[in-house]
């Protein structure tokens, strides 16, 4: 598993907001995102990374990042958890899903 996010990572604050540089971005599928996250510990769907195939998805790392230690169904995929907090580290992301999908909205 990878353990950097995509340059076009919707997590990253440096990818375009309202999502032009995500091929076949729609606002409508990120607000159904918001079931992969949550107060607390508890298991969700897991975010998937909008460069993995169908039937084939990867976690998204920007996620896995920000929000997904809180989703155990994320912490049974046993990503290094190290390795993306040192990876990311560097890397402005929103520091939630909120925060997020409002900019992704605003810029609608």
């Amino acid at each position: 598993m990878k353990t950097v996010p995509c340059s076009t990572c919707p997590w990253r604050k440096s990818s375009t907001v309202g999502g032009a540089d995500i091929p076949g971005f729609n606002i409508e599928m990120m607000r159904n995102l918001a079931c992969t996250v949550g107060e607390g510990d508890e298991f969700r769907k897991v975010m998937a990374c909008h460069g993995s195939k169908m039937m084939g998805e990867e976690p998204c790392i920007g996620y896995l990042a920000v929000e997904g230690y809180h989703n155990l169904n994320a912490r049974l995929l046993m990503p290094d958890w190290h390795a993306i907090d040192a990876a990311t580290a560097d890397i402005e992301m929103w520091p939630s899903f909120a925060e997020m999908l409002a900019a992704y909205e605003e810029a609608q």
